[in-house]
């Protein structure tokens, strides 16, 4: 891995700087990298799809289809490699079961990102850390079946912080088909959702929720 993020000024700079987008392509992340005439960007794009399981309750949540794009940065001088990208995910539903099974709860869930992911890639290990706002809308519950709306204001239950998303990726292959990114995050306690607060507290906010992220290139049509 170490060959390919050396980069040097010769007949070689490009064919090398091939194959770091291909490294790069698997990370949220942009490097820091010192500015220099030597940073070369490079547009890149995926397809993001995935889960997260609240721990409180066990229930998981798929997430995606997404994308991600942004350019990949290239420090010819240092080696540093990184991806400067934005991720946008579309709302899903959350089903949550409780008592059994006898109590039914769904809604849906919007992930919004604050701004760019960063991290870094080295020794063959993707670390990247981004931060995102979590909204809850579309509440029901009841026994059985969820068929009684929980009153709240549109765009206004949200968690009172953004959520901190810490994945990483071990033994990153750079020539596989994906590469999965995995972490755990904690889901903060909600405000102004009403009489909604006090439950999606005690149902979903506190530490040890895990998420799992599958990255693959885009494909130009």
């Amino acid at each position: 891995m170490p060959t390919l993020l050396r980069t040097r000024k010769n007949g070689r700079k490009w064919a090398r700087a091939a194959a770091v987008v291909a490294t790069a392509g698997i990370a949220l992340s942009v490097a820091a990298v010192p500015a220099s005439a030597d940073v070369v960007e490079i547009p890149v794009g995926y397809t993001v799809t995935g889960s997260t399981v609240v721990k409180k309750t066990g229930s998981a949540m798929t997430l995606g289809p997404g994308n991600l794009d942004g350019a990949l940065v290239i420090d010819d001088q240092t080696g540093s490699v990184g991806l400067r990208a934005n991720l946008s995910l579309p709302p899903s539903q959350a089903n949550i079961s409780l008592v059994s099974g006898l109590f039914k709860i769904k809604a849906k869930v919007k992930i919004t990102p604050t701004g760019p992911a960063t991290g870094t890639l080295a020794d063959g290990t993707l670390t990247t850390h981004a931060q995102a706002n979590m909204e809850i809308y579309d509440i029901w519950a009841g026994l059985l079946v969820p068929v009684i709306p929980l009153p709240t204001v549109p765009g206004s239950c949200k968690a009172s912080k953004p959520l901190d998303l810490d994945l990483s990726a071990k033994d990153v292959d750079i020539f596989g088909p994906k590469i999965t990114v995995t972490g755990t995050y904690t889901i903060p306690e909600f405000k102004n959702c009403f009489i909604a607060d006090l439950a999606l507290g005690a149902l979903v906010s506190g530490p040890g929720n895990t998420i799992s992220l599958d990255l693959a290139a885009k494909t130009e049509g």
